[in-house]
């Protein structure tokens, strides 16, 4: 699943959770996202494509986060918080192999759930972030 979605839902979950649960509750939510249909960016490992991708998503991350921002002011730390959380399984993949054996075993199953990795999964991407987008304008308001 791409950035901006896993942005989308961890603040949509900060504006839903309790604020104890958020980071919790976030980090999961990524779990959950990357077994639907989603875009294909994994094989071969730092191809051109991949880097394309990376780079075309953190730029829709920006107008992601002005928006948040925008539609909750109020809320901006917990909607962070629930952003970040909803992200960070994906910046833990850094460590892969590098960190922890408990952290190997956590991205060894981050892995095996992308059994709905597509190559045409942009198309799903948007949709959900379009979902999103309207469900966080409607909790807005």
């Amino acid at each position: 699943m791409l950035a901006f979605n896993h942005i989308l839902a961890g603040s949509i979950v900060a504006v839903t959770v309790p604020a104890p649960l958020v980071p919790i509750v976030a980090f999961t939510s990524h779990f959950v996202l990357d077994m639907f249909p989603h875009a294909f960016g994994e094989e071969p490992p730092y191809s051109r494509f991949l880097k394309i991708q990376i780079v075309v998503d953190a730029v829709v991350c920006i107008p992601i986060i002005i928006l948040l921002l925008f539609l909750f002011p109020h809320q901006w730390l917990i909607v962070g918080i629930g952003a970040f959380f909803g992200l960070l399984p994906d910046f833990l993949w850094l460590l892969w192999r590098r960190g922890p054996k408990w952290l190997d075993k956590i991205l060894d199953f981050a892995h095996w759930i992308q059994w709905g990795e597509r190559p045409y999964g942009w198309i799903f991407d948007a949709l959900y972030g379009f979902l999103m987008i309207f469900a966080l304008v409607v909790l807005a308001h």
